[in-house]
This record gives C-alpha cells, sequence and structure tokens, in this order.
C-alpha cells in the first residue's frame, strides 16, 4: 500500500535519515552521468545525422570559401607590409644618415665659428683686443696663439 504525506512548503523534515526521491536529483554521484557523459566529437558526428546533407555542403563550402579568402587577405596585406618597410628602409635610412651626417658638419662649423671669434678676443671684424682694453703695441704676437697677418 502507499502512504501519502503532505508536505508543508518551505518546511522540510529529514527526521527520518532516510534521502527523498527529490535528493537522488541532487546526488553528486557520477555513476549514472559516466553512462550519459558524450564527447564534443560524438555529439558533432550526432549533428550528421540532424542536419539534412545539402544543407552541410552549403555550410562547408561557405566556410572554406571564407577561409579562403581569409588566407589570400592575409597574404596580400603580409606582401603589402614587406614591399613597404623594405621601400622605407632602402629610401629613408639613407635620407636620415645624410641629414644627420649634415647636422653633425653644421654644428661642428658653428663650433669652429666660435672658436675662431673667441680667438680674436670676442671681436668679429678682426681687430684684436677686446673693448676696454689697449691695442697691443707693434711687433708683439697675441698670447692665445690667434692669427694676425704681419703688419697689423
Amino acid at each position: 500500500m502507499v502512504k501519502l504525506e503532505e508536505v508543508i512548503e518551505g518546511h522540510e523534515d529529514f527526521s527520518d535519515g532516510e534521502p527523498s526521491d527529490n535528493d537522488s536529483n541532487y546526488s553528486t554521484d557520477d555513476s549514472d552521468s559516466e553512462d550519459l557523459e558524450e564527447s564534443i566529437l560524438e555529439r558533432v558526428l550526432a549533428l550528421r545525422d540532424i542536419i539534412p546533407e545539402d544543407t552541410r555542403e552549403s555550410i562547408s563550402n561557405k566556410i572554406s570559401t571564407i577561409m579562403s579568402l581569409g588566407v589570400r587577405s592575409a597574404r596580400l596585406i603580409g606582401n603589402g607590409a614587406w614591399i613597404l618597410t623594405t621601400s622605407a628602409l632602402l629610401i629613408f635610412m639613407p635620407l636620415a644618415y645624410e641629414i644627420e651626417r649634415e647636422h653633425a658638419f653644421d654644428q661642428a662649423y658653428s663650433q669652429m665659428e666660435n672658436d675662431q671669434l673667441m680667438g680674436q678676443g670676442g671681436n668679429p671684424y678682426g681687430q684684436p683686443g677686446q673693448p676696454g682694453q689697449q691695442p697691443m703695441p707693434p711687433g708683439q704676437h697675441q698670447s692665445r696663439g690667434a692669427l694676425i697677418p704681419p703688419g697689423f
């Protein structure tokens, strides 16, 4: 005979210590789940039976077309990047080298001009001495080693 028992919502009584039918749904025992587990490959193979043959071919053709376009565009982008980088190296690196060399030459030239001006006493017109100094008597040379043409 079947014994009926009324269950009040929100009140659970597990005083008898035996698991109820609802507990079996939430059990952590994996013995039942091992039989039901399928691998992803088995699931995909099962889809093969569900999807019609013409639909599978259509999907396969679309995926292969997309993949081939992707490969071709990747090759095209790679070749374009190679052409741009090698062209830039061949054209702009020598240009950058010449610009740097010209800049170094300009710095050396301006340094040489500054040294000459300092050797002349800071006077850009070539007259010996600095403002406020007495001119040197004839026949004497400057102690700084500046070149004085004869007769001055």
